[in-house]
């Protein structure tokens, strides 16, 4: 049974095999029923880069022999309407499916908004000053205390002074006791009054319902499939590009790419323990092919008025989509098993390895099905947090070159070309340069799509040591004939020294430097 949600009350069934179903609906009472989401968990859901996740949520539901109304409540307030689905398994047919949408209320979510905030921060304002009060008081009479000396003090004068003391000191001390309970109260009221006003706050981001009828031929158990586009939800890919440079002479380098991925919601419903992909689909940009208007040349005319035109936006789309995750073979070195002959006792134990996801490539976007489940909570406007999940590590050869620019800097800049001979699209993003497990920079990859190439800067290499030398000049003049002019030669001789510390060839080593252009026919 699956059925599209829809703003009208639709009544009508055309196919016959439900007219059963139908006639259960006239004979019978309806069984009416809610179900609050935000006790049930969230089963899956895709991310999309600009904006947008499709949540799957699995509801069981007991229905009764005829109509059953199902009121699925606290839905997030960003839910598309025309994007809710409802499909299911059991002896029932999905009759009717109903979008209610929000009400038009904005609560604001500043705590000095709040009147009750307000008058419990000013009651607890004017205790802690009553506090500061009592305990300077106790303060100063201990310090009058040890001012007094036994020797010099009248006797009369000190036991008259040490039972004020006694007396003065149990006051304050039962004053002081008073307040801080007080204290301890505005505090538990605080915590209490903003637990609500948060409560409402996230109420107010979960009034979203949706009505499923659903027509059962008998009593039974059953399970609903609801899907549905909210906004408020992307992820940005984002990589970690680890290089090691071959010391050995003939030997490729190796550059190991991370790549992760950095998400963040604020749908107003937390993500527990899903199933997590990431796409890179815009189901936002519609499907209509832009045209052109003939290109007309001639005599200028007067613009004519601009014309609206507006993008037919896809509902749905499909796409066969072919898996390109092959299997490996995994031998035990690879499992971490250890299980070498000859193999001492203390080896090491093996590193932990990252979680990788599998790529799933479509008509026009690919997939990624991260491993695990995930946990991805909604955020504040004001708190915002992001989450970051594995989505491959890749191993890539590398051509290294280096290349300097003596006159700006006496430095020899690392450069490698890489060809993504992975499955995985490589998105653009931000990438954290390391070089022999030390930081270098921050760098930026483009897009990449497999079998492509790429070059990034792996920072200043300081095995290549570089001296620019001053510049030598030398002029000389030539006289000239009767029907030319006198010729000035300035020769400028600059002298660059390169010196490779490295046990291996550092090449190719591309050095850039300036030659002067003339801008003047008498200047060659």
């Amino acid at each position: 049974m699956t059925k599209r949600a829809n703003t009208r009350h639709q009544r009508s069934i055309t196919s016959g095999e439900l007219l059963n179903a139908t006639d259960l609906h006239h004979n019978a009472m309806s069984n009416t029923f809610s179900i609050d989401t935000t006790q049930l968990p969230v089963a899956s859901v895709c991310v999309y880069q600009a904006d947008r996740a499709e949540v799957h949520r699995v509801l069981p539901v007991e229905l009764e022999a005829g109509q059953n109304e199902i009121k699925i409540e606290r839905l997030p307030s960003r839910v598309d309407p025309d994007s809710i689905r409802v499909e299911g398994t059991g002896s029932a047919v999905i009759f009717d499916v109903i979008h209610s949408p929000p009400p038009p209320v904005v609560l604001s979510y500043d705590k000095s908004s709040n009147p009750a905030l307000h008058d419990l921060a000013k009651k607890k304002g004017d205790l802690n000053a009553e506090k500061d009060i009592l305990e300077q008081q106790a303060k100063i009479l201990g310090d009058y205390s040890s001012t007094l000396k036994a020797g010099v003090a009248d006797a009369a004068k000190l036991a008259q002074f040490l039972g004020l003391y006694k007396e003065r000191k149990h006051q304050i001390f039962d004053e002081l006791q008073k307040v801080k309970a007080q204290i301890s109260e505005v505090n538990a009221e605080q915590d209490r009054v903003e637990k609500e006003f948060w409560a409402d706050a996230a109420g107010q981001k979960r009034q979203t319902k949706v009505t499923v009828v659903v027509l059962a031929q008998q009593k039974g158990k059953a399970e609903l499939s609801l899907r549905y586009m909210v906004n408020g939800a992307s992820w940005t890919p984002m990589y970690d590009l680890r290089a090691k440079i071959s010391h050995a002479q003939g030997d490729s380098s190796k550059i190991t790419l991370k790549y992760k991925a950095s998400i963040s919601q604020m749908t107003g419903e937390d993500w527990t323990d899903v199933a997590l992909t990431l796409s890179t689909a815009a189901p936002q940009l519609g499907a209509t092919i832009p045209t052109l208007t003939p290109y007309k040349i001639g005599r200028p005319r007067p613009p004519p008025p601009p014309a609206v035109e507006y993008m037919a936006i896809a509902r749905s789309a499909s796409a066969f989509v072919q898996t390109v995750v092959a299997e490996e073979e995994e031998s035990d070195d690879d499992m971490g098993f250890g299980l070498f002959d000859g193999a001492e006792e203390s080896a090491p134990p093996p590193p932990i390895t990252h979680a990788t996801a599998a790529a799933i490539e479509g008509a026009t976007s690919s997939t990624f099905v991260i491993a695990g489940k995930s946990t991805i909570p909604s955020h504040q406007q004001d708190d915002e947090q992001t989450h970051k999940v594995s989505v491959a590590v890749i191993e890539l050869d590398a051509k290294l070159e280096w290349v300097a620019v003596p006159k700006a800097q006496t430095s020899a800049f690392l450069k490698c070309k890489v060809k993504n001979t992975s499955q995985y699209i490589l998105l653009p993003g931000q990438t954290s340069v390391f070089m022999d497990d030390n930081f270098v920079c921050k760098s930026s990859l483009p897009s990449v799509s497999p079998n492509e190439s790429f070059s990034t800067s792996l920072g200043v290499d300081p095995a290549i040591r570089i001296t620019y030398h001053p510049q030598q000049k030398k002029s000389k003049s030539a006289t000239g004939g009767l029907l030319s002019n006198k010729i000035d030669v300035t020769s400028y001789v600059q002298r660059i020294t390169v010196k490779n510390t490295r046990a291996t060839a550092a090449t190719p080593l591309f050095i850039k430097d300036q030659i002067p252009v003339s801008e003047d026919s008498d200047f060659k």
